[in-house]
């Protein structure tokens, strides 16, 4: 009866998750916890012929797996990396069809990778369940932008690598699709960031982080890059300077009216132009309207 109880342990969603992760490691880490669910790492690392680092592995891999779709689950913290020894990265590598990985990585370097590298890509597939295809998405990314930001003689760290493995973790970055969907949106920004730098007449450096925060928000109201030119307009000739917070206390007082184009704007400002002026009294006739007034009067000309 015992037995029969334990049958059926894994749940249809679990198994397809199992399935869709292409990695056995995995599975018979969860089919050995569901049939024991009181064994430590120890036992299993024994039975199952895997290490301890192994199994630690494996079942952070699993938990990451069967959380996504949660976004109150954050990912491991990435300053706590699995340490492993060669051997194990060997294994891994030869095991887990990583041979491309390893090649796109010498080509990034230049070299052969460190161990801090291998590791690293290691524990990014094993803790994060990034697949190797993604992985690689990943690595070219991660080439990119280090060029970018500091010229092409410059590689990209262990850490920077780790780093933004991590952050698409969280954010559910786990297949090509997504992986290749979240680059053009990248892209998209950094063309965005830039055409919109250009217009604030902000050329030959790099936008801060407040800087990009404050164009992302103005992109996001909706506003066009005329109308953002006319508060920048308006901010000059009020401020003397280019002063972000004015700049965006304008745009955020627009949004508020629901007004993000020039047109909007200007219809708005000259109907409440229109009512201020119909709230002052128009001039009174001179006296050559009063005399053509008073003759239209005595049936004279005008």
């Amino acid at each position: 009866m015992a037995d029969k109880e334990r049958e059926n342990l894994i749940s249809a969603e679990t198994a397809d998750a199992l399935i869709a992760a292409h990695d056995g490691d995995m599975a018979l880490c969860c089919l050995y916890f569901a049939r024991h669910p009181d064994a430590d790492d120890e036992t299993a690392a024994s039975v199952l012929c895997r290490t301890r680092a192994e199994i630690a592995a494996a079942r952070e891999k699993l938990g990451r797996i069967l959380r996504t779709g949660r976004k109150d689950v954050p990912a491991p913290p990435p300053d706590e990396p699995v340490e492993r020894d060669a051997e194990e990265i060997v294994r891994t590598f030869k095991e887990k069809a990583f041979e491309p990985i390893l090649a796109e990585m010498t080509r990034i370097l230049g070299t052969i990778p460190s161990k801090a590298y291998l590791n690293t890509l290691v524990d990014i597939y094993d803790r994060l369940g990034m697949p190797p295809e993604v992985i690689l998405l990943l690595l070219n990314y991660c080439d990119e932008e280090t060029h970018r930001r500091w010229g092409s003689g410059r590689r990209p760290s262990a850490k920077a690598i780790s780093d933004e493995a991590y952050r698409w973790a969280n954010r559910e970055i786990l297949t090509l699709e997504l992986a290749e969907e979240h680059i053009a949106r990248c892209e998209q920004r950094r063309s965005d960031h830039g055409r919109i730098a250009e217009l604030l007449g902000i050329r030959g450096r790099e936008l801060y982080k407040r800087e990009t925060d404050y164009i992302d928000a103005w992109l996001e109201m909706g506003f066009s890059d005329e109308a953002i030119a006319l508060a920048l307009e308006r901010t000059v000739m009020n401020t003397g300077a280019l002063k972000w917070p004015y700049l965006n206390g304008i745009l955020r007082n627009w949004h508020a009216a629901g007004l993000h184009t020039p047109e909007e704007i200007e219809q708005a400002e000259g109907k409440r132009r229109g009512y201020e002026d119909a709230s002052v009294p128009p001039p009174g006739p001179d006296q050559k309207d009063l005399e053509r007034i008073l003759n239209k009067l005595k049936g004279g000309k005008a």
